[in-house]
């Protein structure tokens, strides 16, 4: 795999020269250099097909959520209604026994 990056041998090969290296260890130096910048730029760096497969998984994690989320509305849906169920029968209880009760109590 080649890397997107460039790393320009012969101009830093030129800056080392300039700096009193000789051309054989300049050359040596920007080769090895090189090879140390791509294998660092191939093991650390993010490609294009790395962040779309990251981004396919958090798509599918939103949409795992997505369904979790809908689950629990359901549920919480269901629980009001059943909320509302009992809400009835002890509406139903107190007029059945309770009012009859404190008639009973007071008359």
């Amino acid at each position: 795999m080649s890397s997107a990056i460039s790393f320009d041998t012969l101009e830093y090969a030129k800056a080392l020269e300039a700096k009193g290296f000789t051309a054989e260890q300049a050359e040596a130096l920007a080769q090895e250099n090189k090879r140390v910048f791509n294998e660092f730029a191939e093991s650390q760096l993010a490609t294009k097909k790395d962040l779309f497969v990251v981004k396919e998984e958090l798509k599918q994690e939103i949409l795992d959520n997505q369904e979790h989320l809908n689950q629990l509305e359901n549920r919480f849906a269901q629980f009001q209604a059943d909320l509302k169920i009992i809400q009835w029968g002890v509406g139903i209880l107190v007029i059945a026994v309770v009012i009859p009760t404190v008639k009973a109590l007071f008359s």
